[in-house]
């Protein structure tokens, strides 16, 4: 029989990294539509219980030519337990507990991005809603 661990995990620090807005020749308007590129990194603290995920967001030209802005932040997660989750020397949470992290990560860089841009050119890139399972894994 196997053994389901129930993991306890909560937000307490946000860190905004980067933010950029690139003076762009291309005209923006409020029709202007955005490709993004969306990197999240994961760093563990194991002494201090704390899983880091960091979300890098670049926004690019409807014709992907330039890049007019970036944003990146640090979500802090404490993990009540972590040492549980340790497997040959290495922090191994279920992906259903990832999944939620990053899913809170991207939702919390929307409304970063949207507090950083307003009244900007870059005011109606609106980060789209992307299903978090859909990020890999490189190793």
């Amino acid at each position: 029989m196997s053994k389901t661990l129930h993991i306890t995990f909560k937000l307490v620090n946000i860190e905004v990294l980067q933010s950029t807005l690139n003076a762009s020749t291309i005209n923006i308007n409020t029709a202007t539509l955005f490709n993004f590129n969306i990197v999240i990194e994961h760093q563990v603290d194991r002494e201090q219980n704390y899983i880091a995920i960091i979300p890098k967001v670049e926004i690019k030209s409807e014709d992907n030519s330039s890049v007019v802005g970036t944003h990146a932040a640090k979500m802090i997660f404490k993990v009540e337990d972590m040492e549980n989750f340790i497997i040959n020397n290495e922090v191994k949470l279920p992906s259903e507990s990832i999944i939620a992290m990053n899913s809170i990560s991207i939702s919390t860089m929307r409304g970063l991005m949207f507090a950083t841009f307003k009244g900007t050119h870059l005011h109606n890139a609106f980060l789209p809603i992307v299903d978090p399972k859909v990020f890999r894994s490189e190793k």
